[in-house]
């Protein structure tokens, strides 16, 4: 990692040709001459139209910010009659605390947004959001309410710019935040070491309004844009960020006493910067700095607070600022490696379910299916399968637990994406837990000690079907009602639907094991029937749907051997019966309706 370097300069140079950034910074100019600077602290909304672009305003009357850093927990947002965001809740971090100046300007224009939010959902051009000050805050809950509502596979994602806009949230709400890894890369804020504002909630613990209890600091997330008259530069990492911004912050309280009220003028500072960025200004470093990652990050440093940044801080400062920004641009580098393995894990999973796919097909080759054969486990192919099935159940328990503690909105994208993998891997996978379940537990109900990974992806894959559903009656189409034609056709190649069918067979073995071999009572005798009733109405049902693969009528499976231990104790007159005994259940793998509704 000798020769790494930092991309934060690189990414300030960009941003600062870029339109957005100036097109923000001028529709905030433009609107701020609409605003009475003596009316109350209010809410100012501006929406401007420019060819296919949508640049939506938020302002407010000048306020003083002074006293204005107490949190109030989400917990307590629906009793306070405030907009809920809880959509960005999750598992690990089921409350969060947003600044209650910021939450309670958003709520006081709460009919108005919702109209503008339905606007933009509508609409397919380009939108920035951009604020100034507190404005800024309620540009950012905004668009992370706008994001809640938007598919981001379909929609243009908004992008969000704001410019001298105070911490709006605790370490719970970034997190929260962050977990949307399509959500964060929308956030820009600008702020200038020279502007009191951004760093006016720097103050650690302050109190959760209405509880009179400490809570985490305020943390940033997002890109910040630093910039100075010197330059500017790009960090994501929000300690970093927190420790930039606070280095040269003190004197501020007494030097503005009156911060928020005064307005921070950013487009002369960009306007320089950006000339800066066309002609390519370089700082000279001294011969000891020339090692790439550091050089890198003191140009930053110094492009930030001025040439050399030592003196606006102190060399122990700066030490530390320096040696905290290596560490950061190191874990960044373990992380883009560790993705470069993800995209290499998901091949090898692949590959995997390949393996048994060919498992399968050699197994039904044998006339018994693989849930049968890896059951009994008699040949090397089979403790071989067990690598396989070890190797994906890890993987895909891994990821499950990960979509779980997501963030609802952005778990439901992630679920979408790899829905189709996560069905296939339980409907193939599950029958061998199933297997070796019975075979080492000696009959335990398996469905009651069911590995939640499996649960879950079962859930998820049935809350989108229902999803696919609704949608298609929204739309006015037809719903289908039973099997698809192709379902009936490719159901030789399938997997069934139902990834515990095995464990229904094997408990349904064990009643007929109990009523041929035990000595029941005549009610524990009823009711075992009953329930091997409701199994062949199951096993009816699946059959009508084509939800369940013709492997089940091999020759050595755990299904015939049901069948005829079944058959032999109750002598069954059903439809299943005369399937099975008169050997309709052939004609099913060709795609054949075996199973037909009462006249």
């Amino acid at each position: 990692m000798s020769n790494q370097f930092s991309s934060g300069l690189e990414l300030a140079n960009v941003l600062l040709t870029s339109e957005p950034l100036h097109q923000s910074w001028d529709a905030i100019q433009n609107d701020k001459q609409k605003v009475n600077p003596n009316a109350q602290p209010t809410l100012h909304i501006n929406t401007t139209q420019q060819a296919n672009l949508t640049i939506i305003t938020f302002l407010t009357s000048p306020m003083s910010l002074r006293g204005q850093e107490g949190l109030i927990l989400s917990s307590t947002f629906k009793e306070r009659n405030l907009p809920d965001f809880g959509f960005l809740l999750n598992k690990s971090n089921p409350s969060f605390s947003l600044n209650e100046a910021a939450i309670k300007l958003f709520a006081s224009r709460f009919d108005e947004l919702c109209l503008l939010k339905t606007e933009i959902s509508r609409s397919n051009s380009l939108v920035i959001i951009t604020g100034y000050s507190m404005g800024g805050c309620v540009a950012t809950l905004f668009t992370l309410w706008l994001l809640e509502s938007l598919n981001l596979s379909k929609a243009k994602r908004p992008l969000c710019i704001t410019f001298s806009s105070p911490l709006i949230g605790d370490e719970h709400f970034r997190k929260c935040v962050s977990q949307f890894s399509a959500w964060t890369s929308c956030f820009l804020h600008v702020a200038s070491i020279q502007d009191p504002v951004p760093k006016l909630f720097l103050s650690p613990n302050p109190t959760a309004l209405g509880t009179g209890t400490k809570v985490g600091a305020y943390k940033p997330f997002g890109t910040f844009l630093l910039c100075s008259d010197s330059g500017c530069a790009c960090f994501e990492d929000p300690d970093l960020i927190l420790e930039l911004v606070a280095a040269n912050s003190q004197g501020d309280q007494t030097q503005y006493p009156n911060v928020g009220i005064q307005f921070f003028d950013y487009g002369q500072l960009l306007e320089r910067l950006k000339l800066k960025a066309f002609c390519k200004d370089v700082f000279e470093l001294a011969e000891s700095d020339r090692v790439p990652l550091k050089a890198s990050i003191i140009t930053q440093l110094a492009a930030i607070f001025g040439v050399p940044p030592s003196q606006a801080l102190q060399q122990k400062q700066l030490n530390s600022l320096i040696k905290k920004m290596e560490t950061h641009e190191y874990k960044l580098a373990i992380q883009k490696t560790r993705a470069s393995n993800a995209a290499k894990k998901i091949n090898d999973m692949k590959v995997n379910m390949a393996y048994l796919e060919w498992y399968k097909k050699e197994s039904k080759d044998r006339e018994i299916g693989y849930y049968d054969v890896y059951k009994n486990k008699h040949n090397r192919a089979d403790f071989n399968v067990q690598e396989f099935k070890k190797k994906l159940s890890n993987y895909w328990q891994d990821l499950v637990e990960e979509v779980e503690n997501r963030p609802q909105k952005e778990g439901a994208a992630l679920r979408t994406r790899w829905l189709m993998g996560g069905t296939n891997y339980r409907r193939m996978m599950e029958p061998l837990h199933i297997a070796e379940y019975y075979k080492d537990k000696d009959g335990k109900n398996y469905i009651e000690e069911r590995p939640k990974h499996f649960i879950l992806l079962e859930k998820w894959f049935e809350e989108e079907e229902e999803r696919k559903v609704a949608e298609r009656i929204r739309r006015g189409e037809t719903v289908e009602d039973g099997p698809s034609k192709s379902k009936a056709q490719n159901v030789a190649s399938s997997l069934t639907d139902d990834s515990c069918f095995w464990a229904h067979v094997e408990e349904a073995l064990i009643l007929c094991n109990q009523l041929e071999k035990g000595q029941p009572s005549f009610q524990e005798r009823e009711q075992c029937k009953q329930k091997l009733i409701e199994f062949e109405k199951y096993v009816l049902d699946a059959l009508k749907n084509f939800a369940v693969t013709p492997d089940i009528f091999l020759k050595y499976s755990s299904f015939m051997a049901w069948w005829k231990q079944y058959n032999k104790i109750v002598r069954s007159s059903t439809q299943l019966g005369r399937i099975m005994t008169d050997g309709t259940y052939r004609h099913y793998e060709k795609g054949v309706k075996v199973v037909f509704e009462p006249l």
